[in-house]
């Protein structure tokens, strides 16, 4: 956008209705960054529009901007879950230009303006933990408009692809339906998963991002939290860290 960095983070947080310590220790770990991020991308709070809105006080820590998705009910219990939230610093809120949610629970965007009139959009991302269900959010991230095509798609996609771990779990694994939805998102866009690209240097060794804790048989890792970034970002380049 200009050239000066732009610093973003992906962050599960697995719920936000245990009261102010999560988003302390959230705040806490941001801070405690090399580099704090300007954009976090939040996904999996699981609070929705009935819930008490003190619940996510505690995450407007920057003094910025909180782009909120609220939370869906799942499963036959039918308990809010899911839900997204995109975070801005007080400098890169003057920033965005138009924000909007494209599946609720799921997937919103941020489009942001830099001084010198350039346009990025930001989309973030909590998919599905079955394979026909995240076919459906591909294609409907497919079907969308944006103002840029300097486009960054981050978040917790609950997938693994050819190129990522093999010791991961079934429901993570593409089916073919997923596979040409998935092929068609980046196609259009023209993404590539940054953690492949030599312009982006890792500044870890470490490559999943998903562990069940488990050993042996039962053992399961895999690199689902990701960012995809489009050709005019990636001849930029950066740095990438799990």
């Amino acid at each position: 956008m200009s050239d000066k960095p732009l610093t973003l983070v992906s962050l599960n947080v697995r719920g936000l209705k245990g009261g102010k310590d999560k988003p302390k220790k959230i705040k806490a770990w941001m801070a405690s960054l090399q580099t704090p991020p300007q954009i976090s991308l939040i996904q999996e709070h699981h609070i929705g529009k009935d819930d008490d809105p003190r619940f996510a006080r505690g995450m407007e820590f920057w003094r910025g901007t909180l782009l909120w998705n609220e939370g869906i009910p799942l499963g036959r219990s039918q308990k809010t879950m899911a839900g997204t939230a995109i975070l801005l610093d007080r400098a890169t809120t003057p920033l965005i230009k138009e924000h909007g949610i494209l599946v609720e629970g799921r997937v919103q965007f941020v489009t942001l303006l830099s001084p010198d009139n350039e346009l990025l959009t930001i989309i973030n991302v909590y998919a599905p933990q079955t394979s026909t269900g995240r076919a459906l959010l591909w294609n409907s991230i497919t079907q969308a408009d944006f103002a840029s095509d300097r486009i960054i798609l981050g978040g917790d996609l609950n997938h693994t692809e050819n190129t990522d771990l093999t010791n991961t779990l079934g429901s993570r694994r593409m089916n073919r339906r997923e596979a040409a939805a998935w092929h068609r998102m980046t196609l259009r866009y023209g993404l590539a998963d940054a953690w492949l690209l030599d312009s982006f240097h890792k500044q870890t060794e470490k490559e999943y991002t998903f562990d069940n804790g488990k050993s042996g048989r039962s053992s399961a890792i895999s690199r689902i939290d990701k960012f995809l970034i489009s050709q005019a970002i990636e001849e930029r380049g950066g740095r990438i860290e799990a």
